[in-house]
């Protein structure tokens, strides 16, 4: 009985009707440090300690408007105590403009990073895996966010893809929040706003590493 092995399929030639077919070799990873307790945190993972930090250090607002127009139930006055149509007053719509504010820079950089990443296999004609990550020999630590935050340690740009694809997710979970009557706390929103700057700084990481590498920037 012959074995061969192709890409993406095993095939037994002594057997017929059968086909095995293998979506991802997982190879045993290099061990590089131990795992943190929290790789590719959700909203709430860091929700407590990010409590922790604005009961200490509270938000200063000094609202640019004390209306809400962002949905058709408004225009609200949020002037005094009084509460929106879905029930959120002044803080908590000032929060949540912070956070919509910070989600516009960090789609602005991940976009950025998406487009480094699709444009790539386009313009080098080489497929993401097929790309090492190498900063040069004066890095000591090639990707420290991205290692940091998802615990992946990148070998080539195929591994950056992976964590890119977590940072489009926590965007989409954040922008869900900030939809009418979804969240009603000013620290929450403060809360995820401090998680998309997370994931602002590791997106602006995977696009710098991604052209560097991909086009031969100048390396360490």
């Amino acid at each position: 009985m012959v074995l061969e092995l192709g890409k993406g399929a095993l095939v037994l030639d002594d057997m017929k009707n059968v086909s095995i077919r293998i979506g991802e070799v997982v190879e045993e990873e290099e061990e590089w440090a131990p795992m943190g307790p929290t790789p590719m945190p959700s909203i709430a993972t860091l929700r407590d300690w990010d409590f922790f930090l604005l009961r200490r250090y509270k938000p200063f607002y000094a609202p640019y408007c004390d209306m809400c127009c962002l949905c058709t139930m408004g225009k609200c006055d949020l002037t005094g105590n009084k509460r929106g149509a879905c029930g959120i007053d002044l803080a908590a719509q000032t929060g949540r403009i912070v956070t919509i504010a910070v989600a516009m820079g960090t789609t602005c950089h991940t976009g950025h990073a998406r487009h480094m990443l699709h444009d790539i296999e386009h313009v080098t004609g080489k497929k993401l895996s097929e790309i090492p990550v190498d900063l040069g020999p004066e890095i000591a630590e090639v990707a420290p966010l991205t290692q940091l935050i998802t615990g992946i340690k990148p070998k080539t740009l195929e591994d950056l893809r992976k964590a890119l694809e977590y940072v489009e997710e926590q965007i989409t979970q954040v922008m869900d929040a900030v939809h009418t009557g979804q969240e009603g706390s000013y620290l929450d929103f403060e809360s995820k706003a401090f998680h998309l700057g997370m994931m602002d700084a590791l997106g602006k990481e995977i696009a710098d590493i991604a052209q560097i590498c991909a086009f031969n920037l100048p390396k360490g």
